[in-house]
């Protein structure tokens, strides 16, 4: 029984698994507050519920049903309980992270998320100084601040475990459209909203998503993404749980610290589940050596999820590899795909498949167009749509949808699509994610963010590529600490160094940089910034910022160790380089698919006007940085005819 089952609210699922087996372990949470041996607390079903019904009770007397309640915790029992504790009392659970000291940093999100959600009463974890986090503004003052007397009654396994009551003390109607909880997205290409995740999204997660990777009453989850975010707060927590496996937690800031303790941890209690983005792939590789890896058992771990930012496939393959001998199947790795906007699972690789790989064209990619090739970009597939999921690939203007091969905005439809953004009366039926990507037989290959992608005289960059390039021109750039950006005409790479390094040195790399960069990808970079670890800014999920990399090195906010700035001048341009440039300008002037346009096919048989090449010789004038006549347009009316007349200029 999967736990979900013909149950309208999430609590009622979590009261079936605490009565189906009360005295079975939900919850093993290791601290490692001291550091050393971690301090264990166990929580068996019934005493989850029993503390959660607890809290409901005490909440009650601060919040009415369908208030919003703030959980300012990043791991813990004590979040488990009290967000459980809030649904039972009919009030709407915000997980949010908790702030880090000096607080004031965090005053300006944790007060927007007061005002955006109107939040009557907050938590906090046992480090958290409330007094402090109170002073920072007062919006955050007028919040109910329950105390832990108020509240849960901390991780361990002591006074908590008293029996409380055994049902809401609110009565409700029972429905799986209403709200259950705020998820707060981390923010990587914009400000965070709240989206409103209804008890129904996460049933049917429950029941799909926890078909798909086998999760059940034998499985074992070890967690330590941050349970704010919709990876550790659904797959890490709710999944596991309301289909009666056994959940083992961690804080990130343990696993960062020391990602032995991540893989000790599934090797010492046998877990068969775990999730992560790919650079904690990437931290196990750099910072466990083959000496602190003696003991490691890691045969029982079934399903090695790897998502919340792109997956790399010299990742995938290395650590297959070093891990192997320890008992890790390679075909444990499942790269996925999703998002906080459905909840959370959208594709995942089939466990009797192995998820695919696709060498791409460089050039064709910039051009909308997944094509073969010997040497290109490594893709790794993301999986087919779970059960219930619709993803479609569209052309981000007309929302047509593309065929096989064809780069696009991926939509998705389904029973995991969240109800809407709190304060917004639109209800979502369809989701146009913003990210790119392709289907190529059967399986989705994620290829960027819309936002990001980086425009120079018409020819698409996906940032990724250029930071994956840029990594190869000195060992100690650090591996996922790259983010390449554009301001106006201006396109900027920032790059975290290691090491004790002189100004030559420095210099040295950013000159090997424009090397690299200009030779795969033709494109001379007009800012290199090589900056301290550390200093590029991500989400919680580990995805990089990269927009606000780039505010905050106009702003002077980075540690710069070293910068190169390219002078600008007039751009010449090769008539090869001119034709993908035009192809582009034009699809979008005309609404077509660059699929579509032939270089020799006159303008006029498109339907291009007067209006449309005014249009299309002004935006040739802003990307060339020199005068382009509109009458150039009729006297040169294909692409081939126009690309060389550009060339001859």
């Amino acid at each position: 029984m999967n736990g979900s089952e013909a149950v309208q609210l999430i609590e009622e699922a979590l009261a079936r698994q605490a009565s189906l087996r009360p005295d079975r372990l939900a919850i093993t949470h290791l601290g490692y507050e001291s550091g050393g041996e971690p301090r264990r607390s166990d929580v068996t079903f019934g005493e989850l519920h029993r503390r959660a019904a607890a809290f409901a009770a005490r909440l009650s007397s601060a919040v009415l049903p369908g208030q919003r309640v703030m959980l300012l915790h990043n791991t813990g029992v004590d979040f488990v309980v009290e967000f459980f504790g809030c649904l039972l009392a009919g009030a709407v659970p915000i997980p949010a992270p908790e702030p880090e000291i000096p607080y004031h940093r965090a005053a300006e999100r944790l007060t927007r998320i007061v005002e955006d959600a109107d939040v009557t009463a907050a938590t906090a974890a046992p480090q958290v100084s409330t007094a402090d986090v109170i002073g920072l503004s007062p919006r955050l003052a007028g919040v109910t601040w329950l105390d832990r007397t108020d509240g849960s009654a901390g991780d361990g396994a002591g006074d908590g475990t008293a029996p409380g009551p055994e049902v809401p003390l609110r009565e409700r109607p029972a429905r799986r459209d209403d709200v259950a909880y705020l998820q707060y997205t981390s923010g990587s290409t914009g400000s965070p909203r709240g989206i409103e995740i209804t008890h129904g999204n996460v049933l049917d997660e429950v029941d799909h998503f926890g078909a798909a990777l086998e999760l059940g009453p034998d499985s074992v989850l070890v967690n330590w993404a941050p349970l704010f975010h919709d990876l550790g707060l659904v797959l890490g927590v709710l999944v596991p749980l309301l289909r009666g496996g056994h959940i083992v937690t961690m804080s990130p800031q343990a696993f960062i610290r020391d990602p032995e303790r991540w893989l000790r941890a599934i090797s010492d209690f046998g877990g068969t589940h775990s999730a992560a983005p790919n650079f904690a792939y990437d931290l196990c590789l750099r910072r466990i050596p083959e000496a602190r890896r003696a003991g490691l058992k890691l045969d029982t771990w079934k399903v090695a999820i790897n998502g919340a930012e792109p997956v790399r496939a010299e990742t995938v393959d290395r650590f297959a590899e070093v891990f192997a001998p320890y008992g890790f199947r390679a075909q444990a790795m499942r790269p996925s795909y999703g998002l906080a906007e459905c909840t959370l699972a959208v594709t995942t690789p089939p466990l009797h498949e192995t998820p695919g790989r696709f060498v791409a064209d460089r050039d064709a990619l910039s051009e909308g167009l997944a094509k073969p090739a010997a040497a290109g970009r490594v893709l790794v597939s993301c999986g087919r749509p779970v059960t219930g999921m619709n993803v479609t690939i569209v052309t981000p203007g007309t929302r047509e949808e593309l065929p096989e091969d064809t780069v696009g905005e991926i939509m998705v439809t389904g029973w995991g699509v969240a109800r809407g953004f709190h304060g917004q009366p639109e209800r979502m039926t369809e989701l146009h994610t913003g990210d790119l990507g392709f289907f190529h037989e059967g399986e989705l290959y994620i290829t960027g963010r819309r936002k990001d992608v980086i425009i120079v005289r018409g020819q698409n960059y996906h940032p990724v590529d250029l930071e994956q390039v840029a990594e190869r021109a000195d060992p100690q750039i650090r591996p996922g600490c790259l983010a390449a950006f554009q301001t106006g005409d201006s396109v900027g790479l920032v790059c975290e160094v290691r090491g004790q390094r002189s100004e030559e040195s420095l210099a040295e790399t950013a000159t090997a940089i424009q090397h690299v960069i200009s030779e795969t990808f033709q494109l001379k970079l007009d800012v290199i910034a090589l900056v301290q670890p550390g200093s590029v800014p991500k989400t919680s999920s580990g995805k990089v910022r990269r927009n606000e990399c780039g505010r905050r090195l106009a702003a002077g906010e980075l540690r710069v160790r070293h910068r190169t700035q390219r002078e600008s001048a007039a751009v010449r341009i090769s008539a090869a380089a001119a034709k993908p440039m035009l192809r582009f300008l034009l699809a979008r002037v005309l609404g077509t698919p660059v699929a579509e346009l032939d270089d020799h096919v006159p303008f006029a048989d498109y339907g291009l006007d007067s209006k449309g090449a005014h249009e299309l010789a002004g935006e040739l004038e802003r990307l060339l940085d020199s005068p382009v006549p509109s009458s150039t347009i009729f006297d040169y009316p294909t692409i081939s005819d126009l690309a060389k007349a550009l060339e001859s200029r």
